[in-house]
């Protein structure tokens, strides 16, 4: 099963693909200081809710790249149904095939999708090459809550391990960058739980709408191991935020 397939099974409930909620992607907007004619560029779109709820409020013109197919058809199509398709575009492929036009943003989010860019510090500097000298970025991403991790967790987790980075450690990376930081949100322990609950419901019931899919027992092994890592160390060790910044 292709890994885009996996997800669009596992997150098909998500209206936001990530540990956040609605109140904390508006005081993104603030952060951002969205506003009429911006030029929004979204890393890693997903479903495209940041894009579709930002053109609602604001008549910004907005780009979303994503790798998966089917959640760049449900952007699209959602985008269409909420009157907004005109001034947003969905492009579906590897993030690192587009080439945005250098300092042509005003705003360059990748919430959650770093990887698509490389490396934290990758997905800065090409961040950085696509914002305007006065833009804004906000980066999606994971930290621990201590570092370096326990032992014992270390042996678990093995390559699971996303970052080897605390917070402090995150935020100087971003700083090293010539980034100074203006505003912050963190996931808290609930807004995990709900991201990852949804998981475990939409894999349950997708398998019993599909007993004879090839991919069906891979699925549900792969959401049972998922499952058990978020409670063996994922929960107590795993924070997720979204940094905003600017060149400093």
């Amino acid at each position: 099963m292709h890994f885009t397939e996996y997800w669009a099974i596992v997150e098909r409930d998500h209206a936001f693909q990530n540990p956040t909620t609605p109140e904390k992607l508006m005081r993104l907007a603030d952060y951002c200081q969205v506003r009429d004619g911006a030029r929004v560029l979204d890393v890693g779109s997903g479903k495209g809710w940041l894009l579709r709820h930002w053109a609602k409020e604001w008549r910004i013109q907005g780009t979303g790249l994503e790798i998966n197919p089917w959640f760049v058809e449900e952007a699209r199509s959602r985008a269409a149904a909420e009157g907004v398709a005109e001034r947003l575009t969905f492009i579906e492929g590897p993030a690192l095939t587009f080439e945005p036009e250098p300092a042509g943003c005003d705003i360059v989010t990748c919430i959650g999708a770093s990887f698509a860019l490389g490396t934290t510090e990758e997905a800065l500097d090409w961040m950085r090459r696509a914002v305007k000298p006065e833009g804004v970025l906000a980066l999606g991403e994971v930290f621990l809550h201590r570092a370096p991790l326990p032992p014992d967790v270390l042996e678990y987790a093995g390559d699971d391990v996303p970052t080897s980075r605390d917070l402090a450690e995150t935020v100087a990376a971003i700083e090293a960058r010539g980034l100074e930081l203006t505003g912050f949100t963190a996931a808290s322990v609930d807004d995990w739980d709900g991201y990852e609950s949804l998981h475990w419901r939409a894999a349950r019931e997708w398998a019993r709408e599909n007993p004879d899919h090839p991919g069906r027992d891979v699925v549900l092994e792969r959401v049972r191991r998922g499952r058990e890592g978020y409670f063996r160390w994922e929960r107590e060790c795993l924070g997720w935020g979204i940094f905003v910044a600017r060149i400093a």
